[in-house]
């Protein structure tokens, strides 16, 4: 999700992102590595759950 905070303390909602990005210096890469998935696994988990659902 992408937020604005306005200047008098609103929290406006800018749009949902239901594709992230998957770049390198994407935040989304950046949080799965933080949590110990590289991209490279984790590109590889999204493609078998695409291919054989959630039963992983």
């Amino acid at each position: 999700m992408d937020l604005f905070l306005t200047d008098d303390g609103q929290v406006v909602l800018n749009e949902v992102n239901t594709l992230p990005g998957l770049t390198s210096y994407s935040r989304y890469p950046r949080m799965m590595a933080a949590a110990g998935i590289p991209l490279s696994d984790l590109i590889d988990r999204l493609v078998s759950m695409t291919l054989h659902g959630k039963k992983q």
